[in-house]
């Protein structure tokens, strides 16, 4: 059994590094690749909280000058922890997807209370200043980095997947699954589909695979990389 690994490389090495403890093996090709945009300062003085959908985005946390007692409202568990790790003491999970995370900043902020800043990338699916513009709140959006699509298998992936190797596919985002299909039909490597099992991280991402026949779609039970692996250990 080895597993296909598609996230961004540091995240996919430390993926690889769970499966690895469930004796599981894995080969990287990252459909994604992180590039820091150069955005102007954020006053964060002017804010009342902040919203994160990926742990991408505490890149626009490194301002020293930010108060760490700043409430962060994360959409997941794993970014959540990650943003406590840079030392933020009022760090919220949605322990969920966007939806989550509209619902809890609704539920936990006011409006009256003053804006929001949104540290988002540069490719979104939910128009989250738009939904919680609806719901009175002042939204700002800052753009804090770009995934830039990578168009091409890299030859570790091209190896094992000739062998027969790969059983498996990990996919985290609509986006990502969009990009590993085209990436199939560019090398011509569709007709492998039937063998391979796809773990997607929501049924958004399972909704972009449809175009071609798999072994088998699996769903997570929470969008977060702990019920990934709970997907590969039921096997």
């Amino acid at each position: 059994m080895k597993i296909l690994l598609t996230r961004p490389i540091e995240d996919s090495q430390r993926i690889a590094n769970d499966l690895k403890e469930l004796n599981i093996n894995s080969v990287i090709s990252p459909l994604l690749e992180i590039h820091r945009k150069r955005n102007k300062e954020i006053d964060y003085e002017k804010y009342q909280s902040v919203l994160i959908t990926s742990k991408n985005a505490a890149f626009g946390l490194c301002d020293v000058a930010i108060k760490k007692s700043l409430p962060i409202y994360c959409v997941g568990d794993e970014t959540s922890r990650f943003i406590a790790n840079l030392g933020f003491s009022n760090v919220i999970s949605a322990s969920g997807d966007v939806s989550d995370l509209i619902k809890i900043t609704a539920e936990n902020l006011n409006p009256s209370e003053g804006p929001i800043v949104y540290l988002s990338g540069q490719h979104v699916r939910h128009n989250i200043k738009k939904e919680l513009e609806y719901l009175d709140f002042e939204v700002d959006v800052s753009v804090i980095y770009e995934a830039k699509q990578i168009k091409s298998f890299n030859v570790d992936m091209l190896k094992s997947l000739e062998k027969k190797e790969i059983t498996g596919v990990f996919l985290y985002s609509p986006r990502s699954a969009r990009i590993f299909i085209d990436n199939m039909k560019r090398t011509k490597l569709t007709a492998v589909a039937p063998d391979l099992k796809v773990y997607c991280i929501s049924l958004a991402v399972a909704d972009e695979l449809k175009e071609l026949k798999w072994k088998k779609v699996l769903i997570a039970h929470k969008p977060e990389n702990a019920e990934m692996l709970a997907l590969v250990r039921k096997k």
